[in-house]
């Protein structure tokens, strides 16, 4: 008779831990804990961890993509015109194979600024990204997850593409909004 209560106890113990495991093993592959473990890299100040985050060739390549959009108006773009057309193609192409190349050459040189102007984060900026991680908003749909950071303060959004290693389920960032990041720039410049 006081098997029973015994059985039953270890049963529901073991029972609590394949469960908090299994939430345990899910949350460390997921592109939220990716993101509050780059955050957890700034505060420390530790931005080789931070960096390997990142795919810093990718989301240069899909930047430069968006901002040739941007600067180059439809209308401008020659119709009918297959020379014109193709050159523009062509171009294009150039530059997004040209700008992560360039990164890969003068990749020192760019983290140390990136790094300076990291070290400029008060306690309150690392904060509030803190939170906008927790709040953050996840649609995952296989190896690519879409995450939009929310900042209550500055009412700003940060649209984010993540995109999982297979080798070893990393999520690492792979494309920025260049809306955003162009918001952000005029923000803190203007």
């Amino acid at each position: 008779m006081r098997r029973s209560p015994l059985i039953f106890l270890a049963t529901a113990l073991l029972l609590g831990i394949v469960v908090a495991g299994t939430f345990y093993y899910l949350h460390r592959n997921s592109p939220r804990f990716a993101l509050h473990e780059m955050v957890t890299a700034l505060i420390e100040r530790n931005y080789n961890k931070f960096y390997s985050h990142l795919d810093m060739p990718s989301i240069l390549s899909s930047l430069m993509e968006d901002s040739g959009r941007d600067l180059i108006p439809p209308d401008l773009l020659p119709k009918g015109d297959f020379l014109g057309e193709f050159g523009v193609k062509m171009s294009s192409k150039f530059a997004q194979q040209l700008v992560p190349q360039l990164y890969g050459a003068f990749e020192k040189e760019a983290h140390s600024v990136i790094n300076k102007y990291l070290d400029t984060l008060t306690t309150q900026d690392l904060l509030a990204l803190e939170g906008a991680v927790a709040l953050a908003h996840i649609n995952q749909s296989g190896d690519e997850a879409q995450v939009t950071l929310h900042f209550p303060r500055t009412e700003a959004r940060l649209h984010l593409t993540m995109g999982r290693i297979p080798q070893d389920s990393t999520w690492r960032v792979i494309s920025v909004s260049y809306k955003d990041i162009k918001e952000l720039v005029k923000k803190k410049l203007f």
